[in-house]
């Protein structure tokens, strides 16, 4: 074999060895230790994370950089990352409740991410550490590599199941029973991944992002155009869906950090590679402008949904985002502002806010930025500013979800002694789950419920009363649900609930009731009760929704516009329901 033939089998070995080591410790992380390691689950997960770490750095790696350094440096970035993770799960008593939070592996993984381009510029021969080129360059080479080399792995299993079908119709099963082995397919997986990250590694002098690149240049016209007709669009349309809405916050970061990366796409490398022509040129230019409207968009709703309800460790993420989108787009604004140069200093913002963003999220692994204890913090200033009441607090979450801050508050809240958290909080000791605490204490008396209902139910027209013998017939859990919804308060501190009596079926004499309920803790219900033709008793009907979206997207707003009287009945083919810019038919 000569030399030239050698060095590319050498290296095949050399990284499918250390993909086949990588699905060995994934094998072993999954499947064997966490019953031999339950009485250390922090081991575990240090374990856990300082394996996930290091070896998808040093198959990312291992391209651009030597293998020994490729190596060093994933353990570089590998044990802080594994201490930083486990550091954080000690907010809560137990792994499991830590990483249920739901944020702790994405945060792990972006920080990763932002991480290996920066290893590969500061042990790269002749780079520099903030080298945007190198930086730019090589973070669209890892993609392009690991997504082609995915691609292999996809094919080699198609390949495998194809192969098996095929060898079973002979009554061979050899294939089956091998990858029904529970090792198999973990250290097939990895063989195969190091193997392909070899091959388009020998290859890099003809894989390149700029095939990636290119085409996402052609998508950065069109989402300028997207993004120009809904912020001019937006001034007549109202803010109605958008401002409170958690949905439409994340709609609006994930276009602000997509602008973004068009913005760059656009932009390339350097001055020396950006794609000669005006119009990629100006619709950066246009994008960078409109970028800072888009991250302020989605800062404002988080604003107004924490102004409503307070912080949670999911809005303070949110929060976070929305405050580095502003970040990218208050930098590119004030870059193509300046005039000329505006591109390498649109670069040059790129290096800083991913070292802002990785120091955001070490942060949200420390104490300076813990997301339970400031949720439980603020929670707890609602409560005793007496800005919501006993029965607004989401104790559940407070005292099962926010690990040992959340404890501590429940502690405290006990400590007040008040008359109405009392019984939620021995309900909450009580409850194994949260359905079973959110009923805890209520009434199986539907009756006394009915009548409850009947004193607390807002009735539209003023002076209308509900047809007799509604209430009674509900079922229980329709009683339950609505009280719960009286007794929260919209932003306009009306109940959250409503009944509109009018006449949505021509065909049927006299009117029909419409609910209305909402609780935050709990699913929407709306809902018309028409009177039954063939006996006594009701029939209940749920609406469809014609147009202006549907009552999900903005409840309390459609409560509060129907408790003011302000709707009024659309004769379509048959009545609809027309309020708060919305459409609803109950049908005949």
């Amino acid at each position: 074999m000569g030399e030239t033939a050698a060095a590319p089998a050498a290296g095949r070995i050399t990284l499918g060895g250390l993909g086949l080591l990588a699905g060995l410790s994934a094998w072993l992380l999954r499947d064997l230790l966490p019953d031999r390691m339950a009485d250390a689950p922090r081991v575990l997960l240090f374990l856990t994370a300082l394996c996930t770490a290091f070896f998808s750095a040093a198959l990312a790696l291992a391209g651009p950089l030597p293998l020994r350094r490729a190596l060093g440096a994933a353990a570089l970035v590998a044990l802080p990352l594994a201490g930083l993770m486990t550091w954080a799960s000690l907010r809560f008593d137990d792994v499991a409740g830590f990483l249920a939070s739901g944020h702790p592996w994405p945060g792990f993984a972006l920080l990763l991410v932002l991480a290996l381009p920066f290893l590969v510029a500061g042990l790269g021969q002749g780079t520099r550490m903030t080298d945007y080129a190198v930086l730019f360059g090589q973070s669209w080479m890892i993609v392009v590599r690991l997504a082609a080399a995915w691609l292999f792995v996809g094919l080699v299993w198609g390949v495998l199941f194809l192969s098996n079908a095929l060898l079973e119709l002979v009554g061979i099963d050899l294939i089956e029973r091998l990858i029904d082995r529970p090792e198999v397919p973990y250290l097939l997986t990895g063989a195969v991944l190091g193997l392909a990250l070899a091959v388009v590694g020998e290859l890099s002098d003809f894989v390149s992002p700029d095939l990636v690149l290119r085409l996402l240049r052609l998508l950065l016209p069109v989402v300028l155009v997207v993004n120009a007709v809904f912020l001019a669009a937006l001034p007549f349309r109202g803010l109605s869906n958008l401002f409170g809405e958690f949905s439409a916050a994340a709609t609006l970061l994930a276009m602000a950090f997509g602008a973004a990366t068009l913005v760059s796409t656009g932009l390339d490398a350097a001055e020396d590679r950006r794609v000669p022509g005006g119009l990629t040129c100006w619709c950066c230019r246009l994008m960078a402008l409109i970028l800072p409207a888009l991250a302020g968009l989605a800062g404002f709703a988080i604003w107004m949904r924490v102004q409503q309800y307070g912080l949670t460790p999911d809005r303070i993420v949110a929060g976070a985002l929305a405050a580095l989108a502003l970040g990218y787009g208050l930098a590119y604004a004030a870059a193509v502002l300046r005039g000329r140069g505006w591109g390498d200093r649109i670069r040059r913002a790129n290096v800083a806010m991913a070292l802002v963003a990785m120091a955001v999220i070490v942060a949200f692994f420390t104490p300076l930025m813990n997301p339970q204890r400031l949720s439980v913090a603020n929670q707890l200033a609602r409560f005793e500013s007496g800005r919501i009441d006993a029965q607004a607090l989401d104790l559940w979450a407070i005292g099962r979800d926010w690990g040992r801050a959340g404890q501590a508050g429940l502690a405290r809240l006990a400590a007040l002694d008040d008359p109405g958290l009392a019984p939620r909080l021995a309900a909450l000791d009580g409850a194994a789950t949260r359905y079973a605490f959110e009923r805890a204490g209520e009434t199986d008396d539907a009756a006394r419920l009915a009548a409850d209902l009947a004193a607390r139910l807002p009735v539209r027209p003023r002076g209308a009363t509900l047809p007799e013998g509604l209430l009674a017939s509900l079922r229980l859990w329709e009683l339950q649900q609505i009280g719960r919804a009286c007794t929260y308060r919209t932003a306009g501190g009306n109940p959250g609930c409503v009944a509109v009596l009018a006449d949505f079926s021509e065909p049927r004499p006299g009117d029909e009731v419409l609910i209305v309920a909402h609780n935050p803790a709990g699913a929407l219900l709306v809902r018309a009760y028409f009177a039954r033709e063939d006996g006594p008793g009701f029939a209940m009907r749920s609406p469809e929704f014609l147009s202006g979206g549907d009552f999900y997207r903005a409840p309390d707003d459609a409560i509060d516009a129907l408790i003011a009287g302000d709707f009024r009945l659309e004769p379509q083919t048959l009545n609809a329901l027309s309020v708060s810019g919305r459409t609803l038919f109950f049908g005949r």
